[in-house]
């Protein structure tokens, strides 16, 4: 399937960035929205809490634990791809020769006739090789074709599977013995990952990328919990940031570490593989003397015993004068279990919350099915087949990691300021136009070889990445949490988690069949899926820009349900 370089690797769910990246957003602005709902804040409140050493040492270690590790795996094979699929090659080349011997009278029979052994064999030089060169080989062999896309994407597979066991697993175990049952899961993923090399098994790496995937996938739950856990209401949002921050060092890390002169080469990428359990290793040494969040010890002793509540308080806020925030803890808690929380099927029993269901779910949707998974997660293998050498397009990935860390930021100030709708629909069209001038610059490429495309390419790339990151990556988790009602917002939002890692894992697996059949004007499926997501939130989506949870809730039930879908 010629251009599944392309489909190069996968650089997280989301990744995600980061489409997890933005869950943090939701579960702070979750506890913060029923926080101001009562006392918490209170006129007696001081406007801002002091930050203590405690407090941050372990945001801090949590967040350089898990989201630095998220990023890093994320991106770690994106540079690497090229030695990588040289290396399956050979593991399965390896493992024809050993068999030719024995069945050599009957090749028929078995995958090692003289085609397929010069199709595994033939020898290459995987350090000179381009982006053409590396579409041509995995063009010609389909089997090693989709042992790459396989590995490119098990990632996204792994996050699927946790979906459906973070909460039961913050339930048994509570935050932080959940947070270190990982840190030992994802190191033996990390091993296998490692020792695939050494053992000559891809199976291996694929196995030790789907488990890592689970505690990655884990990871965008549990870490953002824990730290709205443990800050108080008016650091909640600064400190909130921090795992994003860590996100973006680790994905500049590993490609930076990814160059072919340190570790993106034939003897490095394992060592590159492993390098992330070092923030790991250290939230491992730290953590364990660390106390469990105040809320969740409050629920483990069904709010009879407060004791090791309040010492956990004591403890973060470096004070005995914890009281006051104990008891409007209580109080929240208290309010919460009023309301009865509405499973997934529950929501899709009742037409309304059905219909708002759907109408969040389409800028989901435009997440990841306008080509971000596949411009940004296969960033390098794209700026490769446009014509740029490997390390001018591992260079050129940094610079895409740079900007969306760059964009993260300015779509939290524009947001509150431009409106959700109005900067959902400029996204839209700033995606359109990016993606039009790069289908031209990859026609032009293709059909008449100009020089000055492959730069038109870069820079179609990146406006694609300003004009997505811009609201694409966060405006829809904040939708999420404003037009779905609080008592099924816990269901809704494990939904959009896995329509977000669904429509991530269906492109990166798709991409490679496509390509061969549309090449430079594969992109043109993105413009269509963006046009039609486009016109959908022109049509349907409210602007929720200062209005309240409940003011929004009543506004969509007064025009009948934002939309009906119960035909399908």
């Amino acid at each position: 399937m010629p251009n599944s370089t392309i489909v190069s690797q996968h650089n997280d769910q989301t990744v995600n960035i980061t489409n997890s990246l933005q869950f943090i957003s939701n579960n702070m602005g979750e506890l913060s929205l029923s926080s101001r709902t009562t006392s918490f804040v209170g006129s007696s409140r001081k406007q801002s809490d002091p930050l203590t050493f405690n407090l941050i040492l372990v945001v801090f270690v949590v967040s350089f634990g898990t989201w630095f590790s998220l990023g890093y795996n994320v991106v770690a094979l994106n540079s690497t791809q090229m030695v990588v699929v040289d290396w399956i090659r050979m593991v399965g080349c390896g493992r024809l020769e050993s068999s030719t011997p024995q069945n050599h009278s009957s090749p028929s029979q078995n995958h090692s006739s003289p085609s397929q052994l010069d199709l595994w064999c033939h020898p290459i030089n995987a350090s000179h090789f381009t982006g053409q060169d590396l579409i041509e080989l995995l063009g010609a062999n389909t089997e090693l074709n989709s042992l790459w896309a396989v590995t490119a994407t098990c990632l996204s597979i792994g996050k699927l599977f946790s979906a459906v066991t973070s909460r039961p697993m913050i339930k048994r175990f509570g935050l932080k013995t959940s947070i270190l049952l990982n840190a030992v899961i994802v190191a033996v993923g990390t091993v296998i990952s490692c020792l695939a090399q050494l053992l000559d098994s891809y199976e291996m790496l694929i196995t030790g990328r789907i488990i890592v995937g689970f505690v990655v996938g884990s990871s965008c739950v549990l870490t953002p919990m824990f730290v709205a856990e443990v800050s108080p209401v008016t650091r909640r949002g600064a400190l909130g940031t921090l795992p994003v921050v860590m996100f973006a060092l680790g994905t500049i890390t590993a490609t930076v570490l990814g160059l072919p002169s340190i570790l993106g080469n034939s003897w490095g990428w394992p060592i590159l593989l492993g390098l992330h359990l070092i923030p790991v290793g250290l939230m491992g040494m730290v953590l364990p003397f660390c106390p469990e969040t105040p809320r969740q010890l409050l629920l483990k002793t069904n709010k009879r015993t407060t004791d090791w509540a309040r010492n956990s308080l004591i403890w973060l806020r470096n004070s005995p004068n914890v009281e006051e925030e104990l008891q409007n803890m209580l109080q929240v808690m208290e309010q919460e279990t009023e309301h009865r929380q509405i499973s997934l099927p529950g929501i899709f029993r009742d037409p309304f919350l059905r219909s708002s269901l759907w109408l969040a779910s389409v800028p989901f949707m435009a997440m990841q099915l306008s080509g971000f998974s596949c411009l940004s997660f296969y960033s390098t293998a794209i700026f490769s087949d446009s014509g740029l050498t490997r390390v001018e397009a591992i260079y050129a990935t940094l610079g895409v990691w740079i900007v969306c860390l760059v964009m993260t930021i300015v779509s939290g100030g524009l947001v509150d300021r431009v409106g959700r709708r109005l900067l959902l629909l400029s996204s839209h069209v700033g995606v359109v136009l990016s993606l039009s001038f790069l289908v031209l610059t990859r026609a032009l490429t293709e059909q008449l070889n100009y020089a000055w495309t492959k730069y038109g390419s870069v820079a179609a790339i990146f406006g694609f990445i300003v004009s997505h990151g811009a609201s694409l990556m966060s405006v829809p988790w904040i939708l999420g949490a404003e037009l779905i009602q609080q008592e099924a917002r816990v269901a809704a939002m494990t939904f959009f988690c896995v329509v977000v890692w669904l429509c991530e894992l269906a492109g990166a697996l798709l991409f490679p069949i496509v390509i061969p059949l549309a090449r430079e004007y594969t992109f043109t499926l993105f413009i269509g899926f963006t046009l039609f997501t486009g016109s959908f939130i022109g049509w349907r989506m409210p602007e929720t820009k200062g209005k309240t949870v409940q003011e929004i809730q009543q506004f969509l039930r007064a025009r009948k349900a934002p939309f009906q879908f119960s035909q399908f």
